[in-house]
Formats: C-alpha cells, sequence, structure tokens
C-alpha cells in the first residue's frame, strides 16, 4: 500500500493526544505470497512507525534481529527494518517530524526500559534537526537555520545522554547517534569508538559497519585510507565470500555516498575484489536486479568489457536505473554503446 494515500489521515491521527500513539491499531495488509522477513520487513517498519503501531514495531524489530536470510536484494532484516523507518520522514514537512517526534517520545515513556523506543525517538528528534538545517552546503544555510539546526542537536544529545544506558542494550540507536556527531562535527575517532562498542555486542552486524560509512567520506572530514582500513577491519574474521561482499556493501555505499563514478580514482578500492564480491552476492542472490544492474555499472566504469557484456546481457531489459547513479538512464545506454564497440 503507498504511504501516499493515508497521509492526510494518518497527520490528523498523529497529531491528537500522545496517548495515541501507544495505543496505535495496526492495519492489516493484503494477503501476499510467503517471502522472507527481510523482503517484507522495509513496509512493516514504515507502516507501523507511519501510524504509531508501537507493538508491531517492537515484534518486528524483534523478528529481524533473529532473522539471517537476506533479502531479494541481498540486505539484512535489520538493517532493511532500519531504513523503513528512515523513509517514513521522507518528504515530509515539519508538522508531521514534530508529531511523530512527539509520539515516538510517548511511546519511549510508556516503555522506558526498550532500547528501541528510546532509539526511534533520537532518532526522530536527528531527522528533525536536519530539517531544519536543509542537505545544502553550510554557505548555503541561513543564521536562522543553523541556529535552529544546532539547538535541535542539542535536544537530541541531551536525551541521548539521558538514555544512553538503555540504548546501549541494542544497536539501534548507532546510526542516529552517528548522523548527530556528524552534525556536532565531532572527531572521526570518537565516532568510530562508537560504532565499536556496538560491534563487541553484535560483532557481524552489518547495519553498524554501513552507518560508519558517511563518517569516512571526504564531505565528513574522512578520506580515503580511513576508508579503506573500516572496510578492512569490517571483513576480518569473516569466510572468504562473506569479507567479500562485505568489501562491496561498504564500497557500494561510499559509491552512493560520495564518489560516484570516481569510486576506483578516489578510493583504495580495487576492481577484482569488487568483482568478486559482487559475483558472490549474486550468489547469494541471484534474483536481485539491483546487484545484476550494479555488476554491469561497475565494470563499465572500470572499462572491464569481458566482465561488462555478460552482465549487460543477464540485465537484458530489467534496467534499475537507481543502480546506475545519479543520471542512471544516461549512464546505461552510455554503457550499452561502449560495450558493443568490442
Amino acid at each position: 500500500m503507498a504511504l501516499n494515500r493515508w497521509k492526510l489521515a494518518a497527520l490528523a491521527g498523529l497529531l491528537v493526544a500522545s496517548a495515541w500513539g501507544a495505543q496505535g491499531q495496526s492495519v492489516a495488509a493484503p494477503a501476499a505470497a510467503p517471502r522472507v522477513l527481510a523482503d517484507t520487513v522495509y513496509d512493516g517498519a514504515s507502516e507501523a512507525l507511519f501510524w504509531g503501531d508501537w507493538d508491531e514495531l517492537e515484534r518486528l524489530y524483534a523478528a529481524a534481529r533473529q532473522d539471517l536470510q537476506r533479502a531479494e536484494e541481498g540486505g539484512l532484516a535489520s538493517c532493511r527494518f532500519g531504513h523503513g523507518i528512515w523513509r517514513t520522514y521522507a518528504g515530509e514537512a515539519v508538522a508531521y517530524r514534530e508529531a511523530v517526534a512527539a509520539n515516538t517520545l510517548a511511546w519511549a515513556r510508556s516503555r522506558p526500559e526498550s532500547p528501541l523506543a528510546h532509539a526511534v525517538h533520537l532518532q526522530a528528534l536527528v531527522e528533525l534537526a536536519w530539517y531544519h538545517r536543509g542537505g545544502g552546503f553550510a554557505n548555503t544555510v541561513s543564521d536562522q537555520r543553523f541556529a535552529d539546526f544546532k539547538a535541535k542537536l542539542n535536544d537530541a544529545l541531551a536525551y541521548a545522554k539521558a538514555h544512553g544506558d538503555v540504548m546501549g542494550r541494542d544497536n539501534f540507536y548507532i546510526r542516529p547517534l552517528l548522523t548527530l556527531l556528524r552534525g556536532m562535527n565531532v572527531g572521526l575517532r570518537q565516532q568510530l569508538e562508537i560504532a565499536r562498542k556496538g560491534l563487541r555486542q553484535h560483532a557481524t552486524d552489518d547495519c553498524v559497519y554501513l552507518a560508519a560509512v558517511p563518517s569516512l567520506l571526504p564531505k565528513w572530514g574522512g578520506d580515503p585510507d580511513a576508508l579503506e582500513r573500516w572496510v578492512r577491519e569490517s571483513m576480518k574474521g569473516l569466510p572468504e565470500k562473506d569479507a567479500l561482499r562485505r568489501y562491496v556493501r561498504l564500497y557500494n555505499a561510499a559509491t552512493d555516498g560520495d564518489y560516484e563514478q570516481s569510486l576506483f580514482e578516489g578510493t583504495a578500492a580495487r576492481w577484482p575484489l569488487m568483482r568478486d564480491g559482487l559475483r558472490a552476492i549474486l550468489e547469494e542472490s541471484p534474483r536481485s536486479r539491483y546487484w545484476q544492474n550494479r555488476l554491469a555499472y561497475f565494470a563499465c566504469m572500470v572499462k572491464d568489457r569481458e566482465t561488462a557484456v555478460p552482465a549487460l546481457e543477464a540485465v537484458g531489459s530489467a534496467v534499475d536505473a537507481d543502480a546506475w547513479g545519479p543520471t542512471g538512464q544516461r549512464n546505461h545506454q552510455s554503457c550499452k554503446r561502449w560495450a558493443l564497440q568490442g
């Protein structure tokens, strides 16, 4: 079900007394063919937060933390749950964000021992802060918006300090906390220490390793060497193919976050490892349109025709423009023209 069909009704509900959030009713979804949790939890988490169904959120997250089956596109259920939570804010105005912050606070107060409730409220506070700032470069942000941004970040930091002991029982808080600390210009070393603290509880948590990648990008004060060290650290102790998959997922996130088509020139990423890791992901998730397209995209990026031609043939007409960078269709067409010249 598309969320935009519900927005007026749901927003009206979000703006009522905060007790509503603790008592929200779940909305039954149409019957669908059985799928693994990682394929369904993205929509489920987004809808549960949208409707304030805290029981469903807790249930979904508990299940996602135990389920190691990956989605068709390769993501773990726990990471997909987080993506569903963050999607809820996309394109929404300040009134909606303030309402979510108010109602997640009511949830956290009603369940003071819930790490998830406190972490989702922290996320709501951080999202509200960044909304006030906007996504532009610093020289495009007015003094008033910066002041609002800093005030909201301070609110979020105070909440994190007050409830850190409870949130620290699980890893979900790490992404919003790192986003908060980036906004406050906290140093990279301290941010990575926080990520590693979470990893001491869950040493193979994809979500934590991925959450730290934005902090390692040049626009946030990171550099290619720091990114490479983090990627290599993430691979330690994993079986060979799992290590290669982790390598791809982290450098793939860096590609989307900053480097785009300069990944192999601007970082220490090595194409043979990326190629083998992409193939390993496709062995695990053979129906993934995204990763099949991504293999072709990266092969064209490094002019590896031997890999690009069969990858393009496998893609066929199932083009996923999002997998081809900001100018997806154009990049795909350019790649095809180049591949056919051989």
